[in-house]
């Protein structure tokens, strides 16, 4: 049986977005997990909430199978977010009960 993690990313909105970029220092990001994960990347979610308000965060999920934690958490770590405070990164593997949080701050 495989091991999948369940990974949360929310930022400010357009954090770190530019002309050339589709989210900005996510792209970072899913660059990352491109390379390492077989073309897997987050995707943006934030649209998908209930209400009639919308989201004043940006949401991306992605399912990993066997991920290097350490290794994308470090690479989360040095991103220059513009707000790094709204940067929250959450993992939760199939093994696991809870989500770890990690923030640049």
């Amino acid at each position: 049986m495989s091991t999948v993690s369940n990974v949360m990313l929310t930022t400010a909105i357009y954090d770190g977005a530019w002309s050339q970029s589709d989210y900005g220092s996510v792209d970072i990001l899913n660059e990352y997990l491109r390379k390492q994960y077989q073309g897997t990347c987050f995707k943006f979610v934030h649209d998908k909430a209930g209400g009639h308000k919308q989201m004043t965060c940006d949401i991306f999920i992605a399912a990993v199978e066997y991920l290097d934690v350490d290794s994308l958490v470090e690479t989360f770590l040095t991103i220059e977010w513009q707000k790094p405070k709204e940067a929250q990164l959450m993992i939760r593997s199939n093994l696991d009960d809870k989500f770890q949080l990690f923030s640049p701050n």
